[in-house]
């Protein structure tokens, strides 16, 4: 079996967090070192850089005593919401399959890409073609373009701003003017449309989930077949789709009524 090779920076930084996790009380850096069995020069560093970064803070000022700081809980907080969101939306992804007939999915974001976490479509006819934990285009897809729109302007503009915004199909929107129209559309409707544009023969509704800090953490959508799309249907999906969207915000804290809240 292959040995691994541990970075040793990052190794003392795991460590020292670990021990304030354990010992549960304010550590000097005296102590710090002598636990960890680091140089005091090397403990100092690596303290000051932890605070810097928000991982550790000045509990006692005196006695210059340091505890976790707010970026460990952030940190928590973040994988806990991930981990949640997966775990409440199933039965609503599960729901809005029995309801519709199509695949129901939910996604977040990371590194400007929407992100596959789960799916429903046991009653599904047709089974698009996603694959949890696969990446796709967030200004292509029904999912990322409900995420998108929920983001703030300076995010959505570091997303589409790397260069040459790429297509998917003949009807993907590739100019930032046309991609932020649209984001200002779904807004004012309050759900996203991908119309054919990552796949010729998919036609998605989606919506944004926010958390208990009124922020956007995810979305879910629902994939149908193009060719069966009537006005019927589409107004069908598009209720049952905002009142997932909203019952999951809820479960996860969220205070307000409306998903796209207009400035």
């Amino acid at each position: 079996m292959e040995k691994i090779r541990l970075n040793k920076s990052a190794e003392r930084v795991v460590d020292l967090l670990v021990l304030f996790a354990k010992c549960g009380t304010s550590l000097t850096l005296n102590e710090i070192c002598t636990q960890l069995n680091l140089p005091k020069s090397s403990g100092f560093e690596l303290v000051q850089t932890l605070l810097y970064k928000g991982f550790l803070e000045m509990d006692d000022p005196r006695l210059k005593t340091y505890r976790l700081g707010i970026g460990v809980f952030e940190t928590g907080m973040a994988y806990l919401s991930n981990m949640e969101i997966t775990q409440l939306a199933r039965p609503v992804l599960q729901e809005l399959n029995r309801q519709t007939g199509s695949t129901a999915f939910l996604g977040i974001e990371d590194k400007g890409k929407i992100v596959y976490l789960d799916k429903a479509e046991s009653y599904s006819v047709m089974r698009p073609t996603a694959k949890l934990g696969s990446r796709r285009y967030m200004h292509t897809t029904g999912l990322g373009k409900a995420l998108l729109a929920a983001l703030p302007t300076e995010k959505v503009l570091t997303i589409l701003s790397d260069g040459e915004i790429p297509a998917r199909t003949p009807l993907s929107k590739v100019t930032l003017s046309e991609i932020l129209q649209d984001l200002k559309e779904i807004r004012e409707r309050g759900y996203s449309i991908d119309d054919r544009e990552d796949n010729m023969e998919m036609y998605c509704i989606g919506s944004a989930i926010y958390d208990q800090w009124n922020q956007p953490v995810a979305s879910i959508s629902v994939a149908s077949m193009y060719s069966s799309m009537t006005p019927e249907r589409k107004e069908m999906i598009v209720k049952l789709v905002k009142e997932a969207a909203l019952k999951l915000s809820v479960q996860l804290g969220f205070s307000g009524d409306c998903l796209y809240p207009q400035s």
